[in-house]
C-alpha cells in the first residue's frame, strides 16, 4: 500500500509539552508494577505494535471480603484537561453515581494546561478527596502529586494511565484495527477494492495513538493493494474547524479521496467541508472514533458517514462513581476498566447505544449488561492499597 504522510508545521507549546513528557510518562513502555508481580516483554523496535498484556487478570469478583470503612473524605473529583464532549460525559456519569451514593462530586478543567492542571489536582488533594480521576498531559508533572495521592490511601483512577489504583484501560491497535477493517471491508464490497484514503492521525499526542495508527493501517490492508493512503496527517488541534480546512486543502489536492477516517471530531469537520463544498458523494466512507454526537446523528442519517467507534463514556464515568464510593466504604473495587471499542454503524446500533448510555444506574446493575461494554478485571481495595498501575495496562 503506497503512504504518503503529511504532517502539519509547527507543534504547539501543549504538544512540546506531552512530547516532553513521554519519557517519565511510561506509556511506550509495558511493564508492571512490582506490586503485580508481572512482566511484559513489549518492544517498540521496528515501529508501533500492540503491546503483549502481562499474564492475564482475572474476572473482577465483588464477593471478596471487604475491609472497614476507610474514613476517607466522601468526595470524589474529575479532573478534565478539556471540556470536550466525552470529557463531559465522563464527567457526568461521576457526578451522578456520586450523587446516588452520597458523595460530593469536585471536578475541573485545565483547558490543557499542565500546570493548571497541577493546580487543580493540589487543590482536590488540599481539601480532601477520597477518589481522584485524571487524564494524562504531562507525566512528570503529574506524578508527584498523584504519589501524594496513593500514599494517603486516595483512590487514583487513570483514563488509560498510571499511576493509578484503577485503570482505564484500551488497546488502541485493536480500536485502530477495528476502524481500518471496517473501511476496507466498505471498499470491498462498494468500490471494487479501490479507494484513496485520507486519515487524521494523533501521533504527537502519545505513542498509544501511534498504536491505533498502526491499526488503522493493518486494516486497510486487509482490502489488499487497491487502497492507497495518499494523504495522512498529523492533526492535534482536535476541533471541527481544524478537520474542516485541513480537508479543503487535502480533496483540492485529491479530488478522488473516497475514504476519510479520524477522531469523530476531525471527521465530522471533514464532513461539513465537503457537504458545504458540494464535493460529498454517495460512495465515500467517513468513519471517526469517540462517539461523537453529530457524529451518531450522521449515522443514523444512513448516509455517507457509516461508522462511529464509540466508547459509552457515561456509563464509564457511572462506573468510576460507583467504585469511589465503594473505595472509600472499604469495598472491592476492579483494578482494570476495559474500555471496548463499540461499532456504531446503523440506526439501531446508535439507538440502542444511547439509551444504555441514558440509564447508567440500570445497566450498572446489571453486571452482564455493563460488562458488554466495559469488562472489569482484577481486585483490589484500601486494605490492599499497596497494589497500584505503574504502568499502562493494555487488555488482549
Amino acid at each position: 500500500m503506497p503512504f504518503e504522510k503529511r504532517h502539519l508545521p509547527g507543534l504547539s507549546r501543549r504538544d512540546l509539552l506531552r512530547l516532553g513528557a513521554l519519557a517519565g510518562s511510561g506509556m511506550a513502555g509495558a511493564a508492571l508494577s512490582a506490586a503485580c508481580a508481572s512482566k511484559n516483554g513489549n518492544s517498540q523496535a521496528g515501529g508501533p505494535k500492540s503491546p503483549a498484556p502481562p499474564e492475564e487478570l482475572g474476572q473482577f469478583d465483588p464477593s471478596l471480603p471487604s475491609g472497614p470503612p476507610t474514613g476517607l473524605p466522601r468526595r470524589a473529583a474529575w479532573a478534565s484537561t478539556a471540556a470536550a464532549e466525552f470529557f463531559l460525559a465522563l464527567g457526568a456519569g461521576v457526578e451522578a453515581a456520586s450523587r446516588e451514593r452520597g458523595l460530593q462530586y469536585l471536578t475541573a478543567f485545565s483547558g490543557d494546561d499542565p500546570t493548571k492542571n497541577l493546580r487543580q489536582l493540589e487543590t482536590f488533594l488540599a481539601r480532601g478527596v477520597g477518589a481522584l480521576a485524571f487524564q494524562p498531559l504531562n507525566a512528570v508533572i503529574q506524578r508527584p502529586i498523584l504519589d501524594a495521592a496513593l500514599r494517603q490511601g486516595v483512590c487514583v483512577q487513570g483514563i488509560i494511565t498510571q499511576p493509578s489504583t484503577l485503570q482505564v484501560a484500551a488497546n488502541q491497535y485493536d480500536i485502530g484495527f477495528t476502524q481500518g477493517k471496517a473501511a476496507a471491508d466498505f471498499a470491498t464490497a462498494r468500490l471494487q477494492g479501490n479507494a484513496k484514503v485520507h486519515y487524521f492521525n494523533l501521533d504527537s499526542a502519545s505513542p498509544q495513538l501511534q498504536l491505533r495508527h498502526a491499526g488503522v493501517l493493518d486494516g486497510l490492508r486487509s482490502a489488499g493493494s487497491g487502497l492507497s493512503v495518499v494523504s495522512d496527517v498529523d492533526a492535534p488541534d482536535i476541533s471541527t474547524a481544524n478537520g474542516a480546512a485541513i480537508m479543503s486543502t487535502v480533496i483540492a489536492e485529491q479530488p478522488d479521496i473516497r475514504i476519510i477516517l479520524g477522531g469523530d471530531t476531525l471527521v465530522v469537520g471533514a464532513y461539513r467541508a465537503l457537504d458545504q463544498s458540494g464535493k460529498l458523494a454517495d460512495d465515500m466512507y467517513f468513519s471517526g472514533v469517540d462517539g461523537d454526537k453529530e457524529a451518531l446523528a450522521l449515522v443514523k442519517n444512513d448516509g455517507p458517514y457509516r461508522a462511529s467507534i464509540a466508547f459509552p463514556w457515561h456509563l464509564m464515568g457511572y462506573g468510576l462513581g460507583q467504585f469511589a464510593a465503594d473505595w472509600i466504604e472499604g469495598k472491592q473495587i476492579p483494578r482494570v476498566i476495559v474500555a471496548k471499542p463499540i461499532v456504531l454503524d446503523s440506526p439501531g446500533s446508535v439507538d440502542t447505544y444511547i439509551a444504555d448510555n441514558a440509564s447508567p444506574a440500570a445497566v450498572f446493575a446489571d453486571r452482564t449488561r455493563y460488562e458488554r461494554y466495559l469488562p472489569l478485571l482484577g481486585n483490589v481495595s484500601y486494605a490492599t492499597r499497596e497494589i497500584v498501575w505503574h504502568e499502562e495496562y493494555v487488555p488482549r
